[in-house]
């Protein structure tokens, strides 16, 4: 089923949100489906050093392994083959992460549809690492968009091991690399994750800036821009409330529960 001539579908499941896509191979124009792989979850392994940036200095990313009875949640872009081989370049391929193809199911006019996607899988180790809030915010960002009412991570290892739970506590409780992924995937034009969340963060903690209430114009000057700063002071308003917002980049969404069945 050729929905994208000359373009393959790629199924996101970890911190690779359409939205993330989109800043990264600079491409605005893309949009996402709802996609679900049967017979695998979620998993973490490591280490990492470019999503350790609050305490930590190295965690998790994700992978997919092999579990009965479950399904692995994600979202679907069609990529040109240009942009698939920039994503391996954030990826490493073939050192860090590996492509890998799997029969998939994706959401597009109210219907599943049977399609052969490619994922990114890690391969240079299995070993057990904690994944950094920010991360875990990028993954949730990923889902709760193709799935409404995704609101916790089930942290597991690669042996399948439930290690913990993960849930969003707000963006005023988030420590700033989190904040910093927060504001900078809302950008008309998102920030390339996660390279720049650090840049970003180095600024901030030479001005004493180190949790998200001190963000402001007065301290931080023309380090950000005035989308960013409109960003901060809504996220910092928002009572608490973490729903994904409607976003251009989600062609369809489907009900969580829907996407079990």
């Amino acid at each position: 089923m050729a929905w994208f001539e000359g373009r393959s579908p790629v199924f996101g499941f970890g911190s690779n949100s359409v939205r993330q896509l989109r800043g990264r191979l600079s491409d605005p124009s893309l949009v996402g489906f709802p996609g679900r792989i049967r017979g695998q979850v979620l998993a973490f392994c490591g280490p990492n050093r470019s999503w350790a940036y609050d305490e930590k200095k190295s965690v998790g990313t994700a992978t997919l392994i092999p579990k009965e009875n479950s399904t692995a949640l994600g979202t679907v872009a069609f990529l040109t083959a240009e942009q698939i081989e920039l994503l391996d370049s954030y990826e490493a391929v073939p050192h860090v992460y590996q492509q890998r193809h799997f029969d998939a199911e994706v959401f597009r006019g109210a219907a599943w549809h049977r399609m052969p996607v490619m994922a990114y899988i890690r391969a240079d180790s299995q070993d057990w690492y904690e994944p950094s809030q920010a991360y875990c915010c990028a993954i949730l960002r990923n889902l709760g968009g193709s799935f409404p009412g995704i609101t916790q991570l089930v942290i597991r290892n690669t042996a399948g091991e439930e290690k913990s739970q993960w849930s969003h506590p707000g963006f005023g409780r988030l420590e700033l690399g989190a904040f910093l992924f927060e504001v900078g995937i809302r950008k008309e034009r998102p920030w390339q994750m996660p390279r720049e969340i650090g840049e970003i963060k180095q600024h901030f903690c030479a001005r004493k800036v180190l949790c998200p209430s001190s963000i402001t114009k007065e301290k931080m000057g023309d380090l950000m821009e005035d989308e960013d700063y409109a960003i901060v002071e809504a996220l910092l308003q928002s009572s608490g409330s973490v729903s994904i917002e409607e976003d251009d980049s989600q062609a369809e969404r489907v009900p969580y529960e829907q996407a079990l069945m």
